[in-house]
């Protein structure tokens, strides 16, 4: 992937962000170029080698495409939850922790069809409210959408299966 100041990128644990600076510098005997990255929600500086930020997860921001793929596992079936609430904990934390899109949303959707049906614990709460502040924040980007605008498109989505649709430039609900 090739990166250019002003671009935006995402950050698979961060979200999007901007990229501000690319630099060479010096490590040891080795000249690396960096990635600079400011982070669009917090006031934080991320930088990496530039020849790992695919490694790392840094991706482009969902393209149209991607964004129905997104939208298809809101609105899709859900996986079964554990009953045990550690195991179900842990495999909450590691689909958050993936470096997909997709796992993360497919994540938000689970935990809010769960809660619907009866309140999640606290915990379970926390990692939904960072699963949805990503993929919030790709659909805030992708869409140019408000973060509210966001957060009801992923929420009626999921509970609803309402998806929206792009048509003719514009944002349109479609069922």
């Amino acid at each position: 992937m090739q990166f250019a100041k002003g671009q935006i990128v995402v950050h698979p644990h961060h979200g999007p962000a901007t990229v501000t600076k690319l630099a060479l510098r010096t490590v040891g005997d080795q000249r690396t170029r960096y990635l600079t990255l400011r982070i669009r929600r917090d006031d934080l500086e991320v930088s990496l080698p530039v020849e790992r930020a695919e490694e790392i997860g840094v991706r482009s921001v969902l393209d149209t495409e991607g964004l129905e793929r997104l939208f298809e596992i809101l609105t899709g079936p859900g996986q079964a939850f554990d009953k045990v609430w550690s195991r179900r904990i842990k495999d909450y934390t590691e689909r958050l922790r993936s470096t997909d899109i997709y796992t993360v949303a497919a994540l938000v959707r689970d935990i809010i069809r769960q809660n619907a049906e009866k309140k999640v614990s606290y915990g379970e709460m926390n990692l939904l409210l960072e699963a949805r502040r990503l993929v919030g924040a790709e659909v805030e980007v992708a869409l140019g959408a408000a973060e509210e605008a966001a957060v009801e498109m992923i929420e009626a989505a999921v509970l609803e299966g309402t998806q929206p649709a792009l048509t003719g430039g514009e944002l349109a609900r479609a069922s």
